[in-house]
């Protein structure tokens, strides 16, 4: 399921009207605007009354212009909205584009009811919003009272205001007539994309109207995947309207689904032995944390790999560990973490085995940092590099040396923020183009931990994973993810294919807790033992409840 940016689903659009005839540019309108009008009078038959259609001046508020035609034939009651910048000018108002204003023309003709809106006593829009004075303020609440006003009678809403591409704060007008949308508590239904929702990264522009149902046309859009663009989307319902096949592209943004996990799942033949599985080494722990690294041995054994070494710091007492795994200790620093001296151990160690798993709870003290930074420069194997070990090489401003294609990283925003020198809120204002951005400068797969997890490579490939809840917002659940991804690894799956895969397990796991337990009290060691599960609902084609939903919408075309 393929998922292009803004850029790439406008250039498609305009490649095919050119190819079709500039005609087709009203045809791919009416499709659109029709399919809309189906969801519309489903909505309406639920909730008869008025259907008011609110439109900005270009091609989303043509849509909606043919959304209301179909209800007026239909003899369902509507009226249209049209909120523009210019100042009014009755009997001389228009649309931004031709096929917009051909339906403009025929609405006239049918008698639809078209109101241009420029401002809500235009006048009061200098007041300072800053200001203190009583009288500023009477003002402004009479704004979003005439605002209000104007979904009184209202049944439904049709949100036709700005579609995708939107690049600038709402404002004005626009904000005002938004906000009494969200105030109304009539149902709204958006067309492409809720508007006020960055169409590319999911972001709220300043305000956005949060719909009950949006109906997207083509393909499916990155800001109705991303948080928090996907909270406010409503249900959603995919309309083909004639576009032909996405050509190669880049960034070439797709949705992790189970058909695409299941391919990449490693086969299990009946004469296996557990070094047909592979052997994976994770290098974790450290004096109180031990816990990290018996979580991501137990899980890489759970994802299916046969052997698993944990290579851990002699802290000097009795650690947490499992009988399953096979401990080899390693010198360690006063403080209970491995010293530069457990370098050569950890180098033998790695000549044994077929991938590594490298960070979870290693610490930052400097020796062991160090120690780390230089071992990852001289790993030959797979190997996912994770929390500690991550902070470690944004400390040093260490990269991944020459075996960077083979390597997978999983840091989460604050950790990918050390990495890239900038603020969390810059990677989630975009996390696909941050994540894009860090697979470049290091040469590896990146997995963005997170609400929708981001995978990227260096070749611009992007997967989004749509499993996973607010339930696995727990402590260890990052070691847990670390040793699946790692167990992949050592299973000869690919580094991209691996972390993909992984962060779909994973989050399967977390899923199938919180429909068994709910997400309350979910623990890492929960997700760990539930990972078989995981894989076996993945190898029978058990799909998410997103990936569910989006086909159901996709069959209401």
């Amino acid at each position: 399921m393929r998922i292009p940016t803004t850029a790439q689903i406008r250039q498609l659009e305009s490649e095919w009207i050119s190819q079709c005839g500039n005609n087709w540019g009203q045809v791919l309108m009416e499709i659109a605007g029709r399919a809309a009008a189906i969801r519309a009078l489903r909505i309406w038959q639920e909730r008869p009354g008025t259907v008011t259609i609110v439109c900005g001046t270009g091609n989303n508020g043509g849509d909606g212009l043919v959304v209301a035609r179909y209800l007026k034939l239909w003899g369902i009651p509507c009226e249209v909205l049209v909120l523009t910048r210019k100042e009014k000018e009755p009997g001389n108002m228009e649309f931004s584009t031709s096929e917009s204003n051909n339906n403009l023309t025929i609405l006239k003709n049918l008698a639809v009811p078209v109101d241009f809106i420029s401002s809500l006593r235009e006048s009061h829009f200098e007041i300072d919003p800053e200001s203190n004075d009583d009288d500023d303020d009477d003002d402004l609440d009479g704004l979003d009272l005439e605002a209000d006003s104007l979904f009184l009678d209202a049944a439904l809403i049709v949100d036709a205001v700005f579609g995708t591409g939107l690049d600038r704060p709402v404002e004005g007008l626009y904000r005002r007539v938004i906000e009494s949308i969200n105030r109304s508590g009539k149902p709204v239904l958006s067309i492409d994309i809720p508007s006020g929702i960055n169409s590319d990264t999911g972001q709220i522009m300043g305000t956005a109207v949060r719909a009950d149902e949006t109906v997207t046309f083509g393909y499916l859009k990155p800001g109705l995947l991303i948080y928090p663009g996907n909270t406010i989307k409503g249900g959603l319902t995919i309309v083909d309207i004639g576009l032909p096949e996405l050509p190669e592209v880049s960034p070439d943004i797709n949705l992790s689904t189970v058909e695409i996990v299941r391919e990449m799942l490693p086969l299990r033949p009946l004469d296996a032995h557990k070094g047909t599985f592979g052997h994976v080494a994770c290098i974790a722990g450290s004096r109180g944390m031990m816990g990290a690294a018996t979580l991501s041995g137990l899980s890489a054994l759970k994802s299916g790999a046969g052997l698993c070494y944990m290579a851990i710091p002699d802290t000097g007492r009795h650690e947490p560990t499992a009988l399953e795994l096979i401990t080899s200790i390693m010198p360690a620093t006063a403080s209970g973490s491995f010293s530069q001296k457990a370098l050569d151990g950890l180098k033998e160690l790695a000549d044994k085995v077929d991938a590594l798993i490298i960070g979870p709870g290693i610490s930052t003290i400097e020796e062991t940092a160090k120690m780390i930074c230089g071992f990852i420069q001289e790993v030959t194997k797979p190997c996912i590099i994770d929390a500690d070990a991550l902070n470690s090489l944004a400390l040093y401003g260490s990269g991944l040396g020459e075996n960077s294609a083979n390597c997978v990283i999983t840091p989460h925003p604050k950790e990918l923020a050390r990495l890239m020198n900038c603020s969390v809120a810059e990677i989630q204002n975009d996390r696909i183009t941050k994540a894009l951005e860090a697979a470049k400068k290091f040469s590896c797969t990146v997995l963005l931990k997170g609400a929708m997890t981001v995978v990227a490579n260096e070749e611009g490939l992007v997967f989004i994973n749509p499993t996973g809840n607010p339930g696995m917002a727990t402590a260890g659940a990052g070691d847990v993810l670390s040793g699946l991804i790692g167990g992949l690894l050592a299973q000869k799956v690919e580094p991209f294919q691996a972390a993909v895969a992984g962060a779909y397990l994973h989050g399967r796991a977390g899923d199938i807790l919180a429909e068994e337990l709910g997400e309350a009290g979910i623990i890492a060691g929960d997700i760990e033992r539930m990972i078989p599960l995981a894989i076996k609902s993945a190898r029978e084609g058990d799909r998410s409840v997103l990936e569910a939903n989006l086909l159901s919408a996709d069959s209401h075309n």
